[in-house]
C-alpha cells in the first residue's frame, strides 16, 4: 500500500496531538475523527507482558498506536478495510516511530480468516460501529458512515472474527453506547465472549451514562466484574493543531 496516494495526506488530512501520549496523528479534517472515546477504551485495556493485541476496524491507527506506546513489548496488528484510513494509519505508525510494533493490514474483517490463523492473538480491541445501518439518518461522509453504521459490518460479524482471532481464554475490550448495553452484553454471550468486567462512563455526575466499556473472555464461566463509574470530564481532549 503507497500512503502517497492518498488524498487524505495531500491537504485533506490534520495533525492531531496527544500530548498525553507522546503521539502526533494525521487524521481527516472532515467525515470521521476519533474522540475521546478512543482514550477511555485504552485507560481500560489491560495488556499482560508480550501479548500479540488485535485491533479491530483500526481507523487511522490511534488505539493501536496508543497501546504501542503504554506497553513496548506488545506485538499489535491493525486491520482496515477503508483504503484511505488504512493509508493514514500507515503514515501515523511511521510518523511516530512504530513500524516494529505495528503491522497493519489493509483488509475486510468479515474474512478475517484469509490473513489471519486461528487462535493467534491474546487481547482483540475494537471501538465498533453501533448504529444498524437502516436506522436513523445516514451521515453524509462515506468515512463517518462506515464508521458508525452497520454498513460493511455488525456487531454479531465483528464479535464471530473476535472469537475466531483469540486463543483459549483470550480477551476482547470493547466500548459501545451505554443505551445498547444488552445488545452488546447478550450478543457476546451468543459468541461465546463471556462478559467479565464492565465500567460505564457518565459525562458528569448525575447524568445519564453515556458509554459502555467491557471486557469479554472467551469460553469463560459466569460473573462479572462491575468497576465505580468513570466520569468524562477530567479527561483531556485531543488537540488538532
Amino acid at each position: 500500500m503507497d500512503s502517497a496516494n492518498s488524498d487524505l495526506l495531500t491537504g485533506k488530512a490534520g495533525l492531531t496531538c496527544l500530548k498525553s501520549e507522546g503521539l502526533e496523528l494525521l487524521q481527516p479534517q472532515m467525515g470521521y475523527r476519533f474522540s475521546v472515546d478512543v482514550l477511555l477504551l485504552c485507560d481500560f485495556i489491560r495488556l499482560k507482558k508480550r501479548e500479540q493485541v488485535l485491533d479491530l476496524g483500526a481507523g487511522c491507527g490511534v488505539i493501536a498506536l496508543i497501546l504501542a506506546k503504554r506497553h513496548e513489548d506488545a506485538r499489535i496488528t491493525a486491520i482496515e478495510v477503508q483504503r484511505d484510513m488504512a493509508c493514514l494509519a500507515l503514515e501515523n505508525i511511521r510518523l511516530n516511530g512504530m513500524e516494529g510494533h505495528i503491522r497493519l493490514i489493509e483488509w475486510d474483517l468479515n474474512r478475517i480468516h484469509e490473513v489471519v490463523a486461528p487462535g493467534e492473538f491474546d487481547h482483540v480491541v475494537s471501538n465498533p460501529p453501533y448504529r444498524s445501518a437502516g436506522s436513523g439518518r445516514l451521515c453524509t461522509h462515506p468515512c463517518d458512515a462506515l464508521a458508525r453504521h452497520e454498513i460493511l459490518t455488525d456487531l454479531s460479524r465483528l464479535l464471530k472474527s473476535a472469537r475466531y482471532a483469540l486463543r483459549p481464554g483470550g480477551r476482547i475490550s470493547l466500548i459501545y453506547p451505554a443505551s445498547l448495553t444488552v445488545k452488546l452484553l447478550s450478543t457476546m454471550r451468543e459468541v461465546q465472549l463471556e462478559p467479565k468486567r464492565m465500567q460505564m462512563i457518565y459525562p458528569r455526575p448525575g447524568a445519564n451514562a453515556r458509554l459502555i466499556v467491557v471486557e469479554g473472555c472467551k469460553d469463560a464461566g459466569e460473573e462479572m466484574t462491575v468497576l465505580p463509574p468513570r466520569y468524562i470530564e477530567p479527561i483531556a481532549q485531543p488537540r488538532t493543531i
